[in-house]
């Protein structure tokens, strides 16, 4: 039948482990465990409806991805091609479905062309798929709009959205604990306001719960500096957007109140949103040009917020941010459903709870092959929305903000890791230095802030096998980081971000803008130095898309081929930091040091 895809694949049927999925009545109709079992493996038939069924493709040491049939289908095309040199589609039609998979098929979510697809093979093994199954008894309803659908309905439905009292001995669920307030009370004259706010799909409890488990002394530091006056937001981050989150803050915000603000991922967003609304900038009609039609509710809550922040006199004093992404997370919109499984399998891999809310959306959203459009929370995430163009986009009549900003940042180094499954996972879709969620370039922008007594916007990177996205606050270095970032006027181990990070064109945080020394107040003392990296020194990009050297450039060497009768757009990305960034950092000690 035109709506069903048949899948063709070797292995036996298993009961699996359990037949209904999340917290709703979805199940598993059938599933095959890959591979032989004593050497009496058969061919077996999965048959997925379009619009009704989702597939689940489970990947030994990996995730578990969620995906409408026809990306399925399209991902084993590609695996197949890419191994076989044949065509995965057999003569009955039916897709096969190798158990010895070459993870660059996903580069599709990424953009790659058919061609490099099918040349592409991994180069530092094959990854394994351990059983695939069919799932069916989704809603059902044809969803013209995520949002209002009963699966984010349910995800959102996790917190009960508000500000809470915190207090340092303990940090338990928040929703129904009783320590919501409706309105916060007033600091002493001049004194700051702590406020935490989490990320995308999860909620206080979860961000910021290992910290308190395991640096109860650090916990007791914070409490101590802010006179126990630490709160949180806990907030609804699909439908939702930012703005509306801000929004809900201020409202219980006490007149005059001074903001330092704690924020992990999507929650730096909201706090980019707050600080230049309370700034009262970028609120003309030129500035607001970029929300459309389509985001003219957005626009009116961002008035509103502006509005309500100036009538109670709030202003933001000093921000921490942990791996946001201030220029957008590059959301594979074309493959969101594997997108969506790879960030909930990291939720699990970092020990965080998934609810089952999590699996029905997931299922939903592979069901329909859901848009980021459609969730309010998550298009503000991507690098075009109008709401990233406008945090990053400052007029030049615009003053810089004053609030101190403190970035923590973050590169997973994944040759000292023990699965080199999640360097080719994250880049696939990022292609470039990230933490598996955001890519490292996009957490050091935002407003820009003005030069002060700690000296303008700053940044601590953290590089290393134990970096991920949800690592920051159990990470012994980045733990204390946000402490020192949030209590000291100058911390310890940061420094200031350079243009060029700034603007999102490198990830070491540090790059500055190329000078002549002679436009150097000391070049008399500062001789020019050009470092000419070797042929493996220096990255390329292909738009953004980094395809040298990354660790499975292998793949794409296809991508740097000459093109006579085009250009293929291939430019510099920055020298390899691993190998020359220390030296480039130690020379400027001495140095103008002029990158090339």
């Amino acid at each position: 039948m035109a709506n069903e895809i048949r899948f063709t694949l070797q292995g036996e049927v298993e009961e699996p482990a359990a037949t209904s999925r999340g917290a709703s009545s979805t199940r598993v109709v059938k599933r095959v465990r890959l591979g032989s079992v004593r050497g009496q493996a058969s061919t077996q038939s999965l048959v997925a409806r379009v619009g009704q069924d989702v597939v689940v493709l489970h990947i030994n040491g990996g995730p578990s991805l969620t995906l409408h049939p026809e990306s399925a289908a399209a991902l084993m095309r590609a695996q197949t091609a890419g191994a076989t040199g044949r065509s995965a589609v057999l003569a009955d039609g039916s897709v096969e479905v190798p158990m010895q998979l070459g993870w660059p098929g996903l580069e599709q979510a990424a953009g790659a062309t058919a061609a490099a697809r099918g040349a592409s093979r991994g180069w530092l093994g094959q990854v394994f798929a351990s059983a695939m199954e069919i799932v069916t008894g989704a809603t059902g309803q044809p969803l013209a709009n995520l949002a209002a659908a009963a699966v984010t309905l349910k995800l959102d439905g996790q917190v009960d959205p508000g500000v809470y009292a915190l207090q340092p001995g303990a940090l338990n669920k928040l929703k129904g604990s009783g320590s919501k307030l409706d309105a916060v009370p007033a600091a002493p004259a001049g004194q700051p306001l702590l406020v935490l706010i989490h990320g995308t799909f999860v909620d206080t409890t979860s961000t910021f719960g290992k910290f308190w488990a395991q640096y109860p002394q650090r916990v007791r530091d914070l409490f101590s500096f802010y006179g126990n006056r630490v709160y949180a937001l806990d907030h609804r981050t699909m439908g939702d957007s930012p703005i509306t989150n801000a929004l809900q803050l201020v409202r219980a915000l006490p007149a005059g109140a001074v903001l330092h603000l704690l924020t992990h991922s999507r929650g730096g967003v909201v706090a980019e949103v707050l600080a230049r609304a309370c700034a009262q900038q970028g609120l003309d009609d030129d500035s607001l040009s970029g929300f459309s039609a389509a985001h003219a509710a957005e626009r009116a809550d961002l008035l509103t917020l502006a509005d309500v922040c100036k009538q109670k006199n709030i202003s933001v004093q000093r921000m921490l941010r942990v791996a946001c992404p201030a220029r957008g997370t590059l959301l594979a919109s074309g493959r969101l459903d594997a997108y969506l499984s790879v960030l909930r399998w990291l939720l699990n891999s970092a020990g965080i709870p998934v609810a089952g809310e999590l699996v029905d959306f997931l299922d939903e959203v592979a069901r329909v092959r859901g848009d980021p459009a459609q969730l309010p929370g998550l298009e503000a995430l991507m690098p075009t929305s109008p709401l990233v163009l406008w945090l990053n986009g400052v007029a030049e009549r615009d003053e810089p903000l004053a609030s101190e900003l403190r970035v923590v940042a973050g590169d997973m180094q994944g040759d000292s890791i023990g699965s080199w499954l999640k360097v080719l996972m994250s880049d696939a879709f990022y292609w470039t230095d990230n933490d598996l969620v955001v890519q490292t370039r996009s957490m050091y922008g935002g407003t820009p802030r003005a030069s002060g007594s700690g000296g303008a916007a700053q940044f601590l990177l953290d590089r290393g096998a134990g970096v991920s996205h949800f690592s920051y606050f159990s990470n012994e270095r980045t733990a204390a980081a946000v402490v020192a970032g949030l209590t000291q006027a100058r911390p310890e181990g940061f420094a200031a971000i350079g243009p060029l990070s700034w603007q999102g064109d490198d990830a070491s945080g540090s790059r500055a803008a190329r000078t002549v020394p002679s436009l150097v107040a000391d070049a008399a003392q500062r001789p020019a130095l050009i470092y000419l990296p070797g042929v493996l020194g220096s990255n390329l990009k292909s738009g953004d898309r980094r395809i040298w050297l990354s660790l499975n450039f292998f793949n794409r060497l296809s991508r740097l081929r000459w093109d006579p009768l085009g250009n293929p757009g291939v430019t510099p990305d920055g020298v390899v930091g691993r190998v020359y960034g220390d030296l480039a950092e130690y020379l400027r000690g001495t140095h103008e040091v002029i990158v090339f």
